[in-house]
């Protein structure tokens, strides 16, 4: 009969845009090929926690699952802890349902052992969760509950589920921006100093069957009415070979649905940009991340300024947009490199520049591992609370006065980054979809 199983999904935030919870859509899936029953909740979408605190007296669940998407900001320039906003889920869950309750999602991935002392959870469950959320269900089921609390995914070629997509959760988003996600591959092979996903995905590619992305393309479009999808993959253009192969089957199935996606901005060929565009791509985000060969070499990113420069040009030449997003105030940055950086995005032109300044410092990155050997950081300090590394040989107020006059007055070059949230929300408001910074440099698109 299987158990009866409530997903959560408790992300909050809504700026720049609100993003579909993908991640209990695919956990639906895999619980119910295991032969339970999954029911999705997202907090947005739902309306708060009054209506989870309805759903939970009108309906007791066996087993709650509640994902945990983003930490904080990581902006220095608006710090916002989102884990005690988290912690009331949790406490109501706690108050009014009994089932044993597991924990999981990117942010619970990053401080697992914090969070689940914080949280009081039962189980916790470190990065994907299609294998070890079902079987932990079949081993409630049988009345075996196991000792362990926390349990860590090892990544490997489990076959794809099927995705749950959620009409009634899908409605809100494509009220805010038309956009639904889609998932190609898992994994990242890159050690980008800062970031946390090969820790989160692992660092091998594993790779969905592009003939399947191609149908949850034209499904979520023709039943529910996506009118831009964003592929969430940690790069796009990894693996080149899936990635032309999607791309063809987003063809075969006759897309007309534009999308977007994260690239790296290394080895990007016109004959592939074109074979994308054809498939839909109208935008891409690229992280870039650094603005100096030195940066870009202290961040361990493996391509040069060059390689963005030409990236960028060859995607204006097709008529697809850009959007660059560059860590200022990193390793080895000083007064020089930040002059020579403003100087090299100009080169950057028809696209679209957000800044931020510092990098949140995540444990397992290694920029935390850097910070430790520095002596910048002790091992036992807590990170729950936001903590941004800048370079030593910089003065911050300095930095954000450099970026400020650089850009005074310029529509395409972004910092603070909030600074574009209100206007994303009043242009989706007024039924513009997409993500919206591309309305910077182009005319807008309405479908």
């Amino acid at each position: 009969m299987g158990l009866d199983c409530l997903l959560v999904a408790d992300n909050q935030v809504i700026t720049p845009y609100p993003v579909y919870p993908l991640g209990i859509a695919h956990l639906a899936g895999a619980l119910e090929a295991a032969g339970h029953q999954p029911h999705q909740f997202d907090l947005l979408a739902h309306g708060g926690l009054n209506a989870l605190a309805r759903r939970l007296s009108s309906s007791l669940p066996d087993l709650v699952a509640l994902s945990i998407r983003n930490l904080d900001t990581v902006d220095s320039t608006a710090p916002d802890n989102f884990i005690p906003k988290a912690q009331k889920t949790m406490a109501l869950i706690r108050r009014l349902c009994s089932a044993p309750v597991v924990v999981g999602g990117p942010a619970f991935s990053i401080m697992p052992e914090a969070i689940i002392e914080l949280f009081q959870a039962d189980y916790g469950v470190v990065g994907e969760g299609e294998i070890i959320l079902p079987w932990l269900a079949d081993c409630l089921e049988r009345g075996a509950p196991p000792h362990e609390r926390i349990f860590r995914a090892k990544p490997a070629d489990a076959p794809w589920q099927p995705v749950r997509y959620e009409s009634s959760i899908a409605d809100y988003y494509l009220g805010w921006g038309g956009m639904l996600n889609v998932q190609t591959k898992r994994g990242c092979p890159h050690r980008c100093a800062y970031c946390s996903y090969p820790g989160l995905e692992g660092n091998r590619l594993r790779l969905r069957d592009p003939e399947a992305v191609a149908d949850d393309v034209m499904r979520i479009t023709k039943d529910m009415d996506a009118r831009y999808i964003f592929i969430t993959d940690a790069v796009f253009n990894d693996g080149q070979d899936h990635c032309l192969q999607v791309a063809e089957a987003l063809i075969r199935s006759g897309n007309t649905t534009p999308w977007c996606a994260f690239f790296r901005p290394r080895n990007v060929s016109r004959d592939a940009l074109k074979l994308f565009k054809r498939a839909g791509l109208v935008a891409m985000e690229i992280g870039t991340d650094a603005a100096t060969d030195q940066t870009l070499g202290s961040l361990n990113k493996g391509f040069t300024f060059e390689d963005v420069v030409t990236t960028n040009d060859l995607a204006a030449s097709l008529g697809i947009s850009c959007a660059h997003f560059i860590i200022f105030g990193g390793p080895d940055e000083d007064d020089r490199t930040i002059k020579e950086g403003l100087a090299n995005l100009e080169r950057l032109k028809e696209c679209v520049v957000f800044a931020f300044t510092g990098i949140r410092i995540l444990p397992g990155t290694p920029i935390y591992e850097r910070v430790l050997r520095e002596g910048m950081l002790d091992a036992s300090q807590p990170l729950l609370e936001p903590i941004f590394y800048f370079s030593p040989k910089i003065r911050r107020e300095e930095l954000e006065h450099q970026i400020k006059t650089a850009w005074a007055g310029r529509m395409d070059r972004i910092y603070p980054c909030p600074f574009m949230d209100k206007r994303i929300r009043y242009l989706h408001e007024r039924g513009h979809v997409g993500p919206m910074w591309d309305m910077l440099i182009r005319r807008p698109r309405t479908k």
